[in-house]
């Protein structure tokens, strides 16, 4: 049929995946964003699944990774506490998202810098609209942090870590191009809009991280003239003192400092919970366990993927997740991949903050599975011009 061969089409997926990045600004709700998710995603890749589409995605050695990352909860589901059933459900949903990131076209480099910079604009009238929409409201005055966003991507880190995201691609693209105003500009703009109205301690470590990945890969290939170095050296101190200014001299840099690091603390309770459970298999995905910090705050997840796993799921999935992100992230770093480096900036907030990758389509998505889906259909696409110039 011509309709189902149009929904397995690279110009559906590319639409599909587009509209669905966009769906986190328009739509509230976690249902309702969840069933935009299936309309346009879920539900057209299942209907027009084919053997073929599982056997090619999973012929790529990060798919099979994340296959065993997504099996290691549903066994700690079904020996520990949890929904096994469920747990299959959630994995099945991760995976009918990366068959449809799978059949995107091959997006070149400049589609890939014009896409970054749209997203990046649309996230910053999105935060935009809410300061201005909760000032209307009474709930904001200049100076303070903004509270939830009103729309699916509501948390205001993930609002960060998803520009840190965009930010990473406009860097790497952008120094290739020599489009050194325009990288300087998004950096501006990112850090500007997360230190001020989003007020994220975490988009210095993302930032700190871009800065080194980008400072490698000059010295990489030779392009660290003493030019060149200067002028990063220049624009990273200046950014770095205009950091220092803001944190001393402005109630902003009050705020930011004033609020409790509680991450280690945080950690600390969870892993200890982990041991208790059992360092192999750890809790299981629905495990009841909340840590009260020092102070009595109620911490009721871990905010970090990495800890998330381990205390889901022990050892047996921590191992795979931690192999699949250091294989995505180097891999797709040697071959100067933007996926990659989007999917690293993204990685590198969810050190501090997220908790289960394998859930129904959450902000986290657009940091984790979005970025490691684009970069394994980039790597499927080279797999396919390398098989038809073979001899």
């Amino acid at each position: 049929m011509k309709f189902i061969e149009f929904l397995r089409s690279p110009t559906f997926a590319l639409y599909a995946v587009g509209v669905w990045m966009i769906s986190f600004l328009v739509v509230s709700g976690s249902q309702a964003h969840n069933n935009v998710s299936y309309l346009i995603l879920f539900l057209p890749a299942l209907i027009s699944l084919r053997f073929s589409d599982i056997k090619r995605l999973f012929s790529n050695r990060l798919a099979q990774g994340l296959l065993f990352v997504i099996l290691s909860l549903v066994l700690a589901a079904f020996l520990g506490s949890g929904d096994p059933l469920r747990q299959a459900k959630f994995s099945l949903i991760v995976l009918l998202f990366f068959i449809a990131v799978a059949r995107l076209p091959e997006i070149n480099d400049r589609t890939a810098y014009i896409a970054s910079w749209g997203y990046l604009g649309l996230i910053i009238a999105y935060v935009i609209f809410n300061m201005l929409w909760q000032y209307h409201q009474g709930r904001w005055i200049p100076g303070d942090r903004l509270g939830d966003l009103s729309s699916k991507l509501e948390n205001v880190i993930y609002a960060t870590n998803a520009m840190g995201g965009m930010l990473a691609i406009i860097t790497l693209l952008g120094m290739q191009a020599k489009k050194y105003r325009s990288v300087l500009l998004a950096h501006i703009l990112v850090l500007g809009v997360s230190l001020t109205l989003l007020q994220t301690r975490s988009i210095l470590v993302i930032w700190a991280v871009i800065s080194l990945i980008t400072y490698i890969s000059l010295y990489r290939h030779h392009l660290n003239s003493r030019q060149t170095q200067l002028a990063i050296a220049g624009t990273s101190l200046a950014a770095l003192l205009a950091v220092v200014c803001l944190f001393a001299f402005t109630s902003i840099g009050d705020s930011l400092l004033s609020r409790n690091v509680y991450r280690p603390e945080i950690w600390t309770g969870y892993i200890t919970e982990t041991l208790r459970c059992g360092l192999l298999l750890g809790c299981g995905p629905d495990h009841a366990f909340q840590y009260i910090s020092h102070d009595g705050f109620t911490m009721v997840h871990p905010h970090s993927v990495f800890v998330t796993q381990f205390y889901k799921a022990g050892l047996i999935g921590l191992i795979p997740l931690v192999m699949l992100t250091f294989w995505a992230a180097i891999k797709g770093y040697q071959t100067q991949s933007w996926a990659a480096w989007y999917f690293i900036a993204g990685v590198a907030g969810l050190c501090f903050d997220g908790s289960s990758l394998v859930h129904s389509p959450n902000q986290r998505w657009l940091v984790f599975h979005l970025p490691l889906a684009l970069l394994i259909s980039q790597q499927l696409h080279q797999a396919a011009r390398a098989k038809l110039t073979q001899p």
